[in-house]
């Protein structure tokens, strides 16, 4: 299963209906809402893609994981 950003690009807040219609898909999870715009779902991408060409107003991003630098110095090199 992967994970994917869902971003709701219309005015004001995500539209209660669409969560809804969203968690209703029966292979697709939803697991993080906190957000005002955004939901976090793990499922099958070619269902979340079916999904979204329905709902014009949302889009899918895969989700990225970016590593933090190590915040530890390192020795520098004599020349």
């Amino acid at each position: 299963m992967s994970r994917f950003i869902l971003r709701y690009r219309g005015e004001g807040s995500k539209p209660e209906e669409d969560v809804s219609r969203i968690r209703s898909v029966q292979s697709i999870r939803v697991l993080d809402e906190s957000s005002p715009r955004m939901l976090l779902v793990e499922g099958p991408g070619t269902r979340l893609k079916a999904l979204m060409e329905s709902m014009p107003e949302w889009v899918l991003a895969p989700e990225r994981m970016i590593p933090l630098p190590d915040p530890r110095p390192k020795p520098r090199k004599r020349s």
